[in-house]
């Protein structure tokens, strides 16, 4: 295959870099949409670098224990967010709550917290260094314009990646015990993603054949999402169910209402890797 459609990675992680950075002075405004931008562009960023590692400078220790940082504020500010807007539209779906206004209390709390955060990283110095530090370790450099490879070993960095998605969906299959096939579940949707991004970081080496493997990690990731989604809101909604004031009734509807939506993301998901599977992307790229 030689070196047909040599990727841009350097563009790639240019644009991530210069999104995040756009994102900053929205976030500090608490706006949530912003905060789901610099999230994204993140995961894409760290996607890339772990594929690829070796292929691309590797970040030096303490910008990437800031890109990490970042990364987990970022996600902290964006769940919060996002469950609360779930338990919100789950109250919305039913008029006979018995107490519906202590929920929404805890929901609006939810909302509050992610504001906070997102106000505070938007604002902090220490994000604009850590973006600062990530361009000029990752593109400031000689080798920066060299992020070019044969698409066969782009392949392969792609098949470790899918490999190890096998490797995580194994495991949520021949296990039977709730927390383990969670566990396993949320790491396959890690996983995805990873596979998703990388892919699409060095889609145009591969013309049309990347979304033979993109299309079918975007249909599983949302799958995944759901999933981890309603576990995520399940685990809170029986903390919720320990404060005074909320009627237990409540709170079983609530968490039935997730299990619901938990089972039918999985009978869903089982369905997709049966009919959809991701390929392996040796087979699938190498042409």
């Amino acid at each position: 295959m030689g070196h047909k459609g040599q990727a841009p990675l350097a563009a790639y992680i240019a644009f991530q870099l210069t999104e995040l950075e756009a994102q900053l002075p929205l976030i500090a405004a608490a706006d949530p949409e912003a905060v789901h931008n610099a999230r994204l562009a993140l995961r894409r960023l760290r996607s890339v670098l772990s594929c690829y590692r070796g292929m691309i400078p590797r970040l030096p220790r303490t910008a990437r224990g800031e890109v990490s940082w970042l990364a987990t504020s970022l996600g902290e500010s964006r769940d919060a967010y996002v469950l609360a807007q779930r338990i919100r539209l789950s109250l919305d779906t039913k008029d006979s709550w018995k107490s519906p206004d202590t929920v929404r209390l805890a929901v609006e709390e939810l909302e509050a917290s992610s504001a906070r955060l997102a106000a505070s990283l938007g604002g902090r110095k220490r994000s604009k260094r850590t973006v600062r530090a990530a361009r000029a370790a990752l593109l400031e450099v000689p080798t920066a314009r060299e992020y070019k490879h044969p698409t066969a070993d782009l392949a392969e960095r792609l098949q470790a990646r899918w490999e190890r998605l096998q490797q995580s969906l194994a495991e949520q299959a021949g296990n039977s015990d709730a927390e383990v096939r969670n566990a396993a579940l949320h790491q396959a949707r890690k996983d995805v993603k990873c596979l998703r991004y990388s892919a699409e970081a060095v889609a145009d080496a591969f013309s049309h054949h990347a979304s033979g493997v993109i299309q079918p990690a975007i249909g599983l990731q949302r799958l995944l999402g759901e999933q981890h989604d309603a576990v995520v809101a399940g685990e809170w909604i029986r903390e919720l169910a320990k404060s005074p004031g909320i009627d237990a009734g409540d709170a079983q509807r609530l968490e039935s209402m997730e299990v619901r939506r938990r089972l039918n993301a999985e009978e869903e998901f089982r369905m997709a890797i049966a009919e959809y599977p991701v390929p392996a992307p040796r087979r699938a790229l190498t042409f």
